[in-house]
């Protein structure tokens, strides 16, 4: 049994961070230990609670539940769907 505290949040978010920058686990952990990612928790415009990450120039925020890379532009509802979402359409 695990008893580290706040394990799996950690990790939770070392995979969301991979994800969002298209790295490995292992490379996200040997940024932060090189100190090339830099992590703040914040507020956002619309009052919502993120995690910015910096890594190579780019910016990512990590949401419960979903990552918005800051700089990459929304889709179009339109484009967006495709048959069986659940946006509504």
């Amino acid at each position: 049994m695990e008893n580290r505290e706040m394990f799996e949040e950690i990790a939770a978010l070392i995979g969301s961070i991979a994800k969002a920058f298209e790295l490995s686990d292992g490379d996200v952990v040997a940024a932060i230990e090189r100190g090339d990612l830099g992590m703040e928790m914040l507020t956002d415009d619309e009052g919502q609670n993120c995690v910015e990450v910096t890594h190579s120039g780019r910016v990512a925020r990590i949401y419960p539940g979903a990552i918005f890379r800051v700089g990459d532009q929304p889709q179009d509802k339109e484009e967006e769907c495709g048959s069986g979402c659940s946006c509504g359409h």
